[in-house]
């Protein structure tokens, strides 16, 4: 933990591509004093032995994945689990690598689009050209990121919390804390004010707030903290009801 570690620059950089993502999940895990080992990923015979089974060759990123951190369940496992290589599964129209702990959604990458190193990524949805997918994030990479940052348990109990946000809290958002380009982009590109989702990043606090649910007037806030007093700090700033939102 010699070396500097800011979200603020740290977040922006692993958004460059797959080879910048995996420095990132580097060095997030050993900032948390969980540096990445040898044996943190599956084997190449494992991935060989998905591949032969499918009938396909997985996209290079998510090859890096598994192959350097796909058992590192600390990392890439929260409400969202990354599925060990023997249950990857294609439908006809997408691969299926993660899905919601209790199912109730399921994450892809488009069969159409799995020739490409960095593919894009699908959610359940109801969007005409994936069937029952919908586009999610723009690229796996970025997406690995996220999972990384939202959904891991290195945090431990100052980690994941969420409360309804509320009118007062934008300007510290805006103030005290920087702007970040969106960790999921569908589009392939960070989206713009007008999304629903708007993330923040302090050295060692991230916030994303999420304004599409329309029963919310002002939509909610998802906090991840590295340290106890970066969320002691964030919890005097922006006081209220915070509940818990990971359950491991």
């Amino acid at each position: 933990m010699s070396e500097t570690f800011d979200l603020r620059v740290e977040l922006p950089a692993a958004l460059a591509g797959p080879a910048a993502a995996w420095r990132f999940v580097e060095r997030f895990a050993a900032h948390l004093g969980a540096p990445v080992g040898p044996d943190d990923g599956y084997a190449e015979a494992e991935i060989a032995a998905a591949e032969l089974r499918l009938g396909l060759r997985l996209p290079q990123a998510m090859r890096e994945l598994y192959g350097r951190f796909g058992r590192r369940h600390d990392l890439l496992h929260g409400l969202r689990m990354l599925l060990p290589p023997e249950d990857l599964e294609a439908d006809g129209t997408a691969l299926l690598w993660q899905a919601e702990k209790f199912w109730l959604y399921r994450i892809a990458v488009p069969l159409d689009r799995i020739a490409e190193s960095d593919p894009p990524v699908l959610i359940d949805g109801s969007s005409p050209e994936y069937d029952d997918w919908e586009p999610f994030a723009g690229r796996f990479s970025a997406l690995c990121v996220e999972t990384v940052m939202s959904e891991n348990s290195l945090c431990d109990d100052w980690g994941g919390w969420r409360r309804e946000k509320l009118d007062t809290d934008a300007a510290y958002l805006e103030q005290s804390l920087t702007p970040i380009p969106p960790l999921i982009a569908p589009g392939g590109a960070p989206s713009g004010q007008d999304s629903a989702d708007r993330w923040y990043a302090g050295a060692d606090v991230l916030v994303h707030e999420d304004r599409s649910d329309e029963e919310s007037e002002w939509g909610w806030l998802y906090v991840r903290a590295l340290t106890r007093e970066a969320w002691d700090d964030l919890r005097t700033a922006l006081p209220g009801p915070w509940t818990e939102t990971v359950d491991h």
